[in-house]
Order: C-alpha cells, then sequence, then structure tokens
C-alpha cells in the first residue's frame, strides 16, 4: 500500500481491485480509512463494519478469558475474524475457515494476510455441507455469510440450525450474524430467535443490536 494512498483514504476511498465469481457479481478490494477492505456492491465483507460487529461480538462472550482451542467459521470473508482472533486478541485457537467463493480466498491471501496464520486451515467447500459431513466439534462457532447483503434461506433452517448445535463443544459458543434492513428481515430477526430456540432447547439465546443494522445472536449453554 502506498503511503499517499493510506493517508488519503481517510477522505476518500481507493479501490485497488476489483474482480467477480461464481458467487459474487462484484468484488471490490479498496483502501479506506488507511487499510484494505473487501466489499461487494452493497456490503462490507471484510475489514470494514464486519470487523467491528465481531470485535463486538467477542466483547460480549469475553472471548478473551475463555478457553478455547478451537474455532469454525462459516463464511470466511478475506479475514476479519482470524485478524481479530490472532492479532488482536492473540489467541492460540485452531481455526477453520469454511469459503465457499475461490475468489475471495484468492483476495483474501493476496490483500489481507489470510494464508500467513500457522493455526488455520481454509476450506473452500459450501458451509452447509461442510456442517452436515464433518466429525469435528468445536469450541467457537462463527458464521458470518451472506450473498450480497442476505443470508440464504437454507442457513436459517432447522437443519442448519442443529448441525450447528452438532458441532459445538460443551460449554462452547456459538454466533449467527444478520443484518436487518427491513419490514421483512426485521421479521425474520423473531423467526430466527424462535428457530434457534427451538434447536437449542437448554442454551441460553441473547439477540445483539450491532452497528445499526446487524443482529447477532449468540447461543450458549446455561
Amino acid at each position: 500500500m502506498k503511503s499517499l494512498h493510506k493517508y488519503l483514504s481517510y477522505l476518500v476511498r481507493f479501490v485497488v481491485e476489483e474482480s467477480s465469481s461464481l458467487h459474487n457479481d462484484k468484488l471490490i478490494v479498496a483502501i479506506q480509512d488507511g487499510k484494505y477492505v473487501l466489499n461487494t456492491q452493497n456490503a462490507n465483507y471484510s475489514f470494514g463494519s464486519l470487523h467491528r460487529v465481531f470485535q463486538k461480538a467477542f466483547k460480549i462472550i469475553n472471548l478473551k478469558k475463555r478457553n478455547f482451542s478451537s474455532c469454525l467459521l462459516l463464511g470466511g470473508g478475506a479475514g476479519s475474524v482470524p485478524s481479530i482472533l490472532y492479532k488482536e486478541l492473540n489467541l492460540n485457537l485452531f481455526t477453520t475457515v469454511v469459503e465457499i467463493d475461490k475468489e475471495v480466498i484468492r483476495l483474501g491471501k493476496k490483500y489481507f494476510k489470510l494464508g500467513d496464520y500457522p493455526n488455520l486451515t481454509i476450506v473452500n467447500e459450501d458451509a452447509f455441507v461442510f456442517v452436515s459431513n464433518t466429525t469435528e466439534t468445536y469450541d467457537l462457532i462463527a458464521i458470518d455469510i451472506f450473498k450480497d447483503v442476505m443470508v440464504p434461506e437454507r442457513f436459517i433452517s432447522p437443519v442448519f440450525f442443529d448441525n450447528i448445535k452438532k458441532r459445538l463443544n460443551p460449554n462452547g459458543v456459538a454466533i449467527f450474524n444478520f443484518v436487518s434492513f427491513d419490514f421483512e428481515t426485521k421479521q425474520q430477526v423473531k423467526n430466527i430467535e424462535q428457530l434457534l430456540s427451538n434447536v437449542f432447547k437448554t442454551y441460553n439465546i441473547t439477540t445483539h443490536k450491532i452497528e445499526s443494522m446487524n443482529r447477532v445472536f449468540i447461543v450458549e449453554e446455561v
């Protein structure tokens, strides 16, 4: 990153690279507020508002003080969550990142050092298929799966949430990020709360408003 672009990016965004894929019509790497960010046409995928959402979510669950050793990240983006885990919180977690889009992974490695974390494994696979087939379990499961600003319907289903429950270790925590921006998505928040309550019957489920539109659901054992 050029120093001039870095400083000027606090005033104006500099687009560094644009690309597309089977899963995203437009992917935009830009320099914004002194750092690289990855955006789609309408949403931030990494290192912008999404980064702040998970910073706050991890603070809510007091992740720094939990004795977790493993993490499953569904919907990896370009590496915001790993950056928080490894660089900001200095945690020694073994993390599996599941990302369906090869182009997002490529951009993550090129601009955001996604491939530089020694305890991180990147899996290029559909997250729904992954949690249906894996037998591994995890202390922390973070779900950040979007098609632009929308969460695909199959990731808001009893089948998906039941598979998350199977993959979650005792005393583990699951975090599910959702964007509520209109009447329909606000109604979906209530539906998600009910679905989670039906699947995680003996767990504590809380909903947190983070940033202006994000609703973060946190699931943990009572």
